[in-house]
């Protein structure tokens, strides 16, 4: 979730890497679709964006390239981007996928992880607990997952993490969506309770159960604005 929930680009020791030109590009183009000035079916003016925010074609193209994996937008040869609408079938599927992989980072951090590394993050979580600030909040969460993925100490769930944690709501998830800090917080204490009692299940379940209440709050949202199919 980074800015959002639980996204953010992990690096291979679990922490946060910088967003490359194209991430950046990206995650423009996923606030122009979710601000509606991209809409289903139009093309996506690869020249305008780079001009707009003056970077070459280069990174654009990775961009698109990229949004295409996601099922932003489907690119069709010489014919160029065009966008795709969000369906609520996808929305709930990443959130779904998203808790499974930080799930298992939980069980894992259990195993592998340290008295010490868990009770760092059982005091971050504390302190996230104590703040309904959007930004400091998102911040801590972030340092929350950095910490688990640290400990979960798996190259490969750090390249999953890179792989699938993109934002549906762009710019900061906790600020954007109703009423999900208080759905947030509730989660979060099922699984910091988990973690310090060592029952690495527990916590794996209890990141599944945090994403699917958060979907709900992001579908209506989208709903909200127009954005599903």
């Amino acid at each position: 979730m980074g800015a959002s929930g639980v996204e953010f680009v992990a690096d291979e020791a679990g922490g946060l890497s910088r967003p490359t030109s194209a991430q950046q590009v990206a995650a423009h183009i996923r606030r122009m679709i979710f601000d509606q000035r991209l809409r289903a079916g139009e093309r996506v003016p690869q020249d305008e964006i780079a001009a707009e925010l003056r970077v070459s074609r280069v990174p654009v193209r990775e961009a698109v390239i990229a949004l295409d994996r996601e099922g932003w937008v489907t690119s069709r040869p010489h014919l160029g981007a065009f966008v795709n609408g969000l369906d609520e079938n996808s929305v709930r599927d990443h959130y779904e996928l998203l808790g499974l992989m930080y799930g298992l980072a939980a069980r894992r951090a259990v195993e592998r992880g340290s008295d010490e590394g868990i009770a760092a993050v059982a005091e971050t979580a504390k302190e996230l607990q104590a703040t309904n600030d959007a930004d400091a909040f998102a911040a801590l969460n972030t340092a929350f997952l950095r910490q688990v993925l640290v400990l979960a100490s798996s190259r490969r769930i750090s390249a999953v993490a890179r792989v699938i944690t993109t934002n549906i709501v762009p710019g900061n998830f906790f600020a954007q969506v109703p009423g999900v800090i208080r759905v947030h917080k509730r989660g979060m204490r099922g699984i910091v309770k988990a973690l310090k009692a060592g029952d690495g299940p527990g916590a794996e379940s209890a990141f599944v159960d945090l994403l699917r209440a958060e979907t709900d709050s992001v579908v209506s949202l989208l709903n909200q604005r127009g954005l599903l199919s």
